[in-house]
């Protein structure tokens, strides 16, 4: 009876395996955007100051600190009354050498009829004729001279732009050279921006002479980008052994009059792109383990370290340029239990931007 026991069933463990989320490796041919960051400031800084001296009988109520001036904006009037007497002075001295220039022509016309041959140069009034034609042209550029110094009574904006300092009121006697106001041009503005050697050689500053472009975003807003180009570096490193680049941006430019102007004092982020094409993957910061290496899916769903050479750490990215090909599986994020040969369930990371680099060209 004991043999006719019906056996116990059979089960099997069922194996634990740890799901890890990867992303798929994606291979390109370009430039890799740089991150820095800086402050902006004003391309144009212009000083007004008084050219004549003068009573002041007019200011504008937009020369004031903060207050917007158009370009040729009327500013400050000074008195002209005086400058107007002068060119009436000026003009009558004109007048009078040219008065005596014509007497002095007419003597000289007779005294060639009447002169012998050996007549001296004095006796044909020759001399004469040449001092009174340089006091008309004396007299004229005095009168030139005084016309000048009438436009000048009317100080005027030089470029389109808001009011830093002022220091000026109606009534007030102006000197030659009086500093008036300062203006900052609200068209164009620029940014420093430090950068490492290894920063400088991915971008190929100093192999190209094409201008990298650059994308600007406020740091206390990312909604809002601006566009610009690198338009020069300085001409030193700093103490650190950065170099500074410029990042020249036009307010008015088509890409981005759309936006609200940006402002000198704003501190902001900029993305750079430039002309050095390199082959690379690129990868979510988070993959990457320490000692430079990637664990990595196998199709038979086992984990596997992959060393890698990490050619630039970027904000959100690493850029790799040899160690993977493209469609492999790479884990996202550092997990403590990984060891080599795993099983593990792997769980596509939608979250992260697999396009983002091409995102960014197509916004440049």
């Amino acid at each position: 009876m004991a043999d006719n026991k019906p056996l116990p069933e059979k089960y099997s463990t069922p194996i634990n395996t740890p799901t890890v989320p990867y992303t798929i490796v994606k291979s390109s041919e370009n430039s890799i955007p740089i991150f820095s960051r800086g402050k902006v400031s004003p391309a144009q800084i212009r000083h007004i100051t008084s050219e004549v001296p003068g009573l002041v009988t007019f200011v504008s109520d937009n020369l004031i600190k903060g207050g917007l001036v158009q370009q040729n904006e009327l500013l400050i009037q000074l008195d002209q009354q005086p400058f107007i007497l002068d060119i009436a002075q000026k003009r009558s001295n004109l007048d009078q050498a040219e008065l005596h220039f014509y007497e002095t022509k007419a003597k000289a016309k007779v005294a060639k009829k009447g002169a012998g041959k050996n007549a001296s140069d004095y006796a044909l009034y020759l001399p004469q004729l040449r001092y009174a034609n340089s006091q008309v042209e004396a007299a004229s550029a005095a009168l030139e001279y005084a016309k000048t110094q009438l436009e000048k009574t009317s100080i005027r904006a030089p470029i389109t732009g808001k009011v830093i300092t002022t220091k000026i009121h109606s009534g007030e006697y102006l000197h030659i050279s009086q500093d008036l106001a300062k203006i900052y041009g609200t068209g164009t503005v620029e940014v420093r921006l430090p950068l490492n050697d290894h920063q400088i050689s991915l971008l190929g500053l100093r192999y190209n002479d094409e201008k990298p472009r650059v994308l600007i975003q406020n740091i206390k807003d990312e909604d809002i980008t601006w566009h610009g180009m690198i338009t020069r570096s300085e001409g030193e490193k700093d103490k650190n052994q950065l170099l500074y680049v410029i990042a020249t941006i036009n307010n008015f430019d088509e890409k981005n009059i759309a936006t609200k102007p940006l402002l000198p004092g704003s501190f902001i982020k900029s993305i750079i792109i430039g002309n050095l094409k390199t082959e690379f993957h690129a990868l979510p910061r988070e993959s990457l383990q320490a000692g430079d290496i990637l664990w990595k899916i196998s199709k038979e769903n086992r984990l596997y370290r992959q060393a890698v050479n990490v050619i630039y750490r970027g904000k959100n990215k690493i850029y790799i340029d040899s160690g993977l090909k493209p469609e492999e599986r790479i884990v996202i994020g550092s997990f403590s239990n990984l060891v080599e040969g795993l099983l593990v369930t792997p769980s596509l990371f939608n979250k992260v931007k697999e396009h983002e680099i091409s995102a960014i060209f197509e916004a440049l």
